[in-house]
């Protein structure tokens, strides 16, 4: 009889982890809903940077899960498969949706947007990059765009040349020394 307890109390060990980790995969899930829910209402109330920059958080971890990244992405593009952003695709809110996940996993990612003449006329599409090289991108319909936008914007400083007083050079003036 003595021999049946700990087998029961480890059955009941393992079932509860069983419950807790099926409750955090529907939680993720939920959220994962949510998210896509809010940056289809921010796009709606507020321009491109300004959503972006709501969706700029500072990081909740250190190090990068690429496991639950992989989860992540799988729940976003479930439920962009229930609720299509339009007809021609969903890589916009797809993007902004992982932008806003990838940067509280610790990952630093970069949002792109581009466009390509098709067919039809310009076609769009937004990515995402770390480091210059895609993320969780399927495919590679990626490389046939020009970027037109990203974010967080290049910290590139203007040349020196371009920091000289315009007022000090005027060709119009006969007595300034250009």
């Amino acid at each position: 009889m003595l021999a049946i307890i700990p087998c029961f109390e480890q059955r009941s060990a393992t079932l509860k982890m069983s419950i807790m980790v099926q409750l955090e995969k529907y939680w993720n899930v939920f959220r994962t809903g949510l998210l896509v829910l809010w940056v289809r209402l921010l796009l709606r109330l507020t321009n491109l940077p300004g959503v972006l920059e709501r969706l700029s958080s500072r990081s909740a971890r250190v190090t990068a899960d690429e496991a639950e990244m992989k989860k992540m992405v799988y729940y976003v593009d479930r439920w962009l498969e229930l609720f299509p952003y339009n007809q021609k695709g969903n890589c916009f809110p797809r993007s902004l949706a992982l932008y806003r996940l990838a940067r509280r996993r610790g990952y630093p990612v970069r949002f792109h947007c581009g466009v390509r003449k098709g067919l039809a006329g310009l076609e769009g599409h937004a990515w995402l990059t770390v480091e210059s090289k895609t993320f969780c991108e399927p495919g590679n319909i990626w490389r046939g765009f020009t970027t037109t936008f990203s974010y967080p914007p290049d910290a590139v400083e203007p040349p020196e040349v371009l920091s000289v007083d315009i007022q000090t050079c005027n060709r119009w003036n006969p007595k300034a020394n250009c």
